[in-house]
This record gives C-alpha cells, structure tokens and sequence, in this order.
C-alpha cells in the first residue's frame, strides 16, 4: 500500500514539474514532411524569397558507426514531439569528404517516413508542392556536419516496420534503420485538406 501511495506521488510530482505526460502520436490521416533545415552555405543561384528554417547544421559530435551519407533514427530516448507527444530523433549525417547538395522547397527537405504494409514500402507522409518558383532552392551540408529532427513516436491497430527515405533525385534514395511501429490504415492513403494561409500562400 505505502508503495502504491509513493508511485502515485512521484508520478503527480512528475506532472507538475514536467507539464503533463506526454502519449504517442495516434492519428488516422498521413502527415506532412516537416523536416526543414538551415543550409550551412548559401545558395547564390536561386532567385531568393523562399521561407527559412532555424535549424542549423551542427559539427559533428557523435561517434556515429556509418559512412558518407546517412539517415539514422535514435530510439535509445524517448523526446518531445510538438511539445505533447513522444518523439524520437532523426540525424541526416555527412561523413564523406565532399557538401553535400539537397533539393529544398521554402527550406524543407525531401525526408518521407515510410512502413512496410502488404509486403511493400509506403509513404505515410507527403510533401505539399509550391506553384511559386522562388519556394526551390538548393541546401547545402558541408563534411563532418548534420541535421536533426524531431519525428512522432507512433501508435496504432497496425504493428509495422518504419523507415524514413532522403530522395536525392529519380534514380537515388537514402534509406534509415528500421525500426518497429504502429500505425492506422488511413496513415498510408488519406491527406488531410491543406488550410491556406492566404492568397500569396503557394501551397494551395
């Protein structure tokens, strides 16, 4: 009994210093990529007004075992998702000798989570294309540097397989560890209708 009584004291204590606890992500319809990133040089070539991001390239620091070019999902903690949700960290590495260039629209990249339904690989996400020409641009992510992002903690009917894919270009795709999931069926073929923000907003 006394040991019940503590359990539920630290687990109040914990609410109240940490803010409420947080669940998995449980959701019925595909998201939209949100991996967006700050370039470590700037493009010159692009006509320019397209949106920023805050997230800088960091010096690698990590005693990472993959080469040149990588995604690597980090399941080892459990971290804020949009403040209320669990998540874990994706890291876009570069170990090779050479930048890297990346395709970007308004600073996002092409990073797409996908699961292995029906005995193949299926985005549950998808990006929203720009009709104005000032959103594309190029990223760039110089040797010995990555990115992170924070990506959903996942739950659902469906016990599955996750993996998230950088697109390079037609013929080239970066794939991640896989890891284990669940997910709902409408994950992998419902979008939810985009909201424009108005008349000048180019993804409507």
């Amino acid at each position: 009994m006394k040991y019940k009584i503590l359990i539920c004291l630290l687990t109040l204590i914990n609410v109240l210093t940490f803010g409420q606890e947080r669940n998995d992500v449980e959701i019925k319809h595909m998201l939209n990529v949100n991996t967006y990133v700050k370039s470590s040089i700037i493009d010159s070539i692009a006509p320019g007004g397209f949106g920023g991001s805050n997230n800088f390239a960091k010096k690698l620091n990590i005693d990472f075992r993959e080469k040149g070019l990588f995604l690597k999902i980090d399941t080892t903690k459990v971290i804020p998702f949009k403040e209320k949700y669990n998540g874990y960290e994706l890291y876009l590495v570069n170990k090779n000798d050479s930048i890297i260039s990346l395709n970007a629209s308004d600073s996002r990249i092409d990073v797409i989570a996908e699961v292995f339904y029906k005995k193949e690989w299926s985005s549950i996400e998808y990006l929203t294309n720009s009709w104005c020409g000032n959103s594309y641009h190029t990223v760039y992510l110089k040797p010995d540097e990555y990115w992170t992002f924070n990506i959903p903690k996942f739950t659902g009917k469906i016990e599955t397989k996750l993996r998230y894919k950088l697109i390079i270009d037609e013929n080239n795709n970066i794939y991640s560890n896989e890891i284990k999931t669940k997910i709902n069926k409408g994950q992998i073929y419902k979008k939810k209708k985009y909201r424009s923000r108005g008349i000048m907003d180019p993804y409507q």
